[in-house]
């Protein structure tokens, strides 16, 4: 029985932050697949249209901060119980770290001209990487928006992001041995080294956000 049922009714703050987090998830995910065109604008010399897209990813990442700092404010009212406000905190923590690892990894390559060669033999895997772990996001958003109101999707959903970040290690493994094989300058393999391992975050912040949607389940929350 939840929480919910032993008191009734949905309250407005809790009806608030449950929309907030759904629109965190959004822009977390929003982060991610921008993440992908600037790789792909950065493989062809685009390099006027990556720092834009980077810019972007970096607006998406400044709302999602508000929004974070909004739901954190929020749940520090003691809204909830306190075991479940400190599970719902964590939860916004977790997808905060979604956007911020999108930022983080673009941030990588942007503030050093990489040449699209360099990244070409490695681009298709690459992208399919950063496709992965926008599933496991993206499997998170879902799994959220149906808080509430759907148990067994949330339980589908979390399982989802904990496979997609699971399929985005073995690819993490495979292209860090593509890296070091390349005959490229040292700062470019440290380089496309730094930003896969700082993307890998995405896969590891959406599963440890669905490791937490668990305990709530747990707790009849969800």
């Amino acid at each position: 029985m939840s929480y919910l049922h032993i008191f009734g009714g949905f309250s407005s703050s809790e009806k608030s932050i449950i929309e907030s987090l759904k629109t965190h998830a959004q822009l977390s995910v929003k982060a991610s697949e921008k993440l992908q065109t600037l790789v792909s604008e950065i493989a062809a010399d685009n390099w006027q249209h990556a720092r834009d897209i980077y810019l972007e990813i970096d607006r998406v990442e400044s709302t999602a901060d508000e929004v974070h700092k909004d739901i954190v404010e929020e749940l520090s009212t003691g809204v909830f119980f306190s075991g479940l406000g400190v599970d719902l905190m964590n939860l916004a923590e977790k997808i905060d770290g979604v956007a911020d690892s999108a930022k983080d990894a673009a941030r990588i390559l942007i503030y050093r001209k990489i040449n699209g060669k360099e990244i070409s033999p490695i681009l298709e895997l690459l992208l399919n990487y950063l496709i992965t772990l926008t599933k496991a996001a993206v499997s998170l958003k879902i799994a959220i928006e149906a808080l509430k109101h759907d148990r067994k999707e949330i339980m589908k959903r979390a399982m989802e992001t904990e496979q997609y970040e699971e399929a985005a290690d073995e690819i993490k493994n495979e292209l860090m041995e593509q890296v070091y094989e390349l005959q490229l300058p040292v700062l470019s393999i440290l380089q496309l080294k730094d930003f896969i391992i700082t993307a890998d975050n995405i896969g590891d912040n959406s599963e440890d956000a669905g490791d937490i949607l668990y305990v709530l389940l747990a707790k009849g929350y969800a």
